[in-house]
């Protein structure tokens, strides 16, 4: 098969939307099959400023991307950005036209609701043009990629439910593909008889969980006086982050804006807790390749936890926004040895079950099952 990959996003090994994408493109191309794919920097337009830009994206993937898709038998697009572009293609191609694909990080309006609940909560305050404008037309366009795609792919039934539940989808048109993780994450485990070092990772926003996690902290060094939290991957240097944190308690976090996947596998090497209470993931990359790593995880019942986790067996679940309970889970687990020992097997077993290669492996036998679906119905 030919197919166009179109992310949406720079490219990044060591971004979790970006390398989806890479990885899917390098494992199709092991596969046999002619893969192109597309970065934010093959159509984004630099003519006009990036805040308005992203909210016509879809179309400059379409001016862009138009010529080479026309030529291809599957195209597959991120998100939001590709309603314009298919309707284009169908219009002009007719039957003609390569199998249209929307794949899903997430749903934007999951995320939405998740800055509103700290919003309402006087955490934060949305910015009035995001609240009058972006919010809408941004749900608007992702709501019509869905609807005008042939096949949506997700990552976990959140966003499957989200969809057939809505009407937007009919279940058949819908396929739910579990990411991958890398073999290098894998490596022996050793559980230590005291917990110290404790690793959050992810960009520094809002639905990570980044203003309950302050306050856990807090609460758990009070019962653990050699608590080390590193925050990893953030985006943002640590006079953004560090006052968030009680004074007390700042001496004890690191802040890591930028990290190679080298050194990624480094901390998660020297890491005895992994913490992830986001309030919502379209699946949560970061915390699948701690799980490949062996250390027990705590998060929160979003993301990959609505297929593949179970309460105390491969991670531990707690409440979204709930500090509290997540200091009172960090020290029973850092008190609990055996408990540790037991999640970081099963959680390595559970990784081990997601591969790069079955992730393609499966998106490609969509592909030729909905290609042959659409040449049966051209013909009918």
């Amino acid at each position: 098969m030919k197919i166009d990959l179109v992310s949406g996003h720079k490219k990044n090994w060591d971004a979790g939307a970006s390398t989806v994408f890479l990885h899917l493109d390098k494992s199709l191309s092991d596969l046999g099959h002619a893969t192109t794919i597309f970065h934010a920097s093959d159509f984004e337009n630099r003519r006009i400023p990036g805040s308005i830009a992203k909210l016509f994206d879809a179309y400059s993937v379409r001016n862009s991307l138009y010529s080479h898709t026309s030529q291809t038998d599957v195209v597959e697009v991120a998100g939001n950005l590709g309603w314009v572009l298919f309707k284009t293609l169908r219009k002009k191609l007719e039957n003609r036209a390569p199998l249209m694909v929307t794949r899903l990080h997430g749903l934007e309006f999951k995320d939405e609701q998740s800055r509103i609940t700290e919003e309402i909560a006087q955490l934060m305050k949305l910015p009035l043009k995001y609240r009058v404008f972006s919010r809408h037309w941004i749900n608007w366009q992702e709501f019509e990629s869905i609807k005008v795609s042939d096949l949506v792919i997700c990552h976990t039934s959140r966003e499957a439910d989200a969809m057939i539940t809505a009407g937007l989808k009919q279940e058949k048109d819908v396929a739910i593909v579990p990411l991958g993780v890398d073999e290098r994450f894998f490596f022996e485990h050793k559980t230590a008889p005291t917990v110290k070092n404790i690793l959050w990772w992810g960009s520094w926003v809002e639905r990570k969980g980044i203003f309950s996690l302050p306050r856990a902290i807090e609460l758990a060094v009070r019962e653990m006086p050699d608590l080390h939290l590193t925050l990893g991957g953030t985006g943002k240097h640590p006079e953004e982050i560090l006052p968030l944190f009680a004074e007390s308690v700042r001496h004890r976090v690191t802040v890591l804006p930028f990290v190679s996947r080298e050194e990624h596998i480094l901390y998660l090497q020297n890491s005895d807790l992994f913490l992830f209470p986001s309030l919502s993931e379209g699946y949560g990359l970061a915390l699948l390749e701690a799980m490949a790593s062996g250390i027990p995880c705590i998060t929160t019942h979003t993301g990959m936890a609505y297929d593949r986790l179970e309460h105390n067996e491969n991670a531990v679940i707690v409440p979204m926004s709930g500090p509290t309970a997540l200091a009172r889970a960090v020290v029973s687990l850092a008190n609990d040895v055996k408990r540790r020992e037991l999640i970081s097997r099963n959680a390595q077993r559970t990784a081990r079950e997601l591969t790069w290669d079955s992730f393609a492996a499966r998106t490609a036998q969509l592909y030729d099952f909905h290609l042959s679906e659409k040449a049966t119905s051209a013909h009918t």
